[in-house]
């Protein structure tokens, strides 16, 4: 009897330990902003800082490395409401200069996401109409998230592009996370 009585306590302890696992609070969050890319002229935001020896440096040569440092707003406009700053890295990285490995940061400034990032990184296709990029983190408002961003050029005036940025961001927060009342 003492045995049976062991085994019922470990399958209960067993149960118990299991449901407390799966304690989370799953948050849906999808945001639109706009990120303003200037590449070149007084305003420029996307700058080569590397490349291959005895090449011109651009868009269109393997190899070549961008820092990015640019403007999100709250609309298509460059002058509607400051979100914050799209910055990071970009590199050329096919042979036949198609592709760019994008690794990039969203910082929010202004509004309800103030101080939060989202961390993206992905191929973007230089001649696709939607690229997509996976959302692998973020911090303070999106700390735990995943999920995919899409990255679409709405206009382009010769050197000044403006992208839709839509993020479709998934949060599972434990329920014992610092910081779950935020949420």
């Amino acid at each position: 009897m003492a045995k049976s009585l062991a085994i019922a306590s470990l399958q209960i302890l067993s149960l118990l330990l299991l449901a407390s696992l799966g304690q989370s609070k799953t948050v849906f969050t999808n945001l639109t902003v706009y990120d303003h890319e200037f590449r070149s002229g007084d305003g420029q935001s996307v700058f080569p800082v590397a490349g291959l020896p005895n090449a011109t440096w651009g868009f269109n040569q393997f190899g070549t490395v961008f820092v990015v440092d640019n403007t999100l707003t709250q609309s298509v406009s460059f002058k509607s409401a400051l979100v914050g700053r799209s910055q990071g890295i970009a590199a050329v990285a096919s042979l036949d200069s198609t592709n760019i490995e994008l690794v990039i940061t969203f910082l929010f400034t202004n509004g309800k996401y103030s101080g939060s990032t989202v961390e993206m990184k992905g191929i973007f296709v230089q001649s696709m109409g939607i690229n997509e990029l996976a959302i692998l983190g973020g911090t303070k408002q999106f700390r735990c998230a995943t999920g995919y961003a899409t990255l679409e050029p709405v206009s382009v005036i010769g050197d000044y592009i403006t992208f839709r940025a839509n993020l479709y961001i998934r949060q599972d927060i434990p329920d014992d996370y610092p910081g779950i009342a935020l949420h």
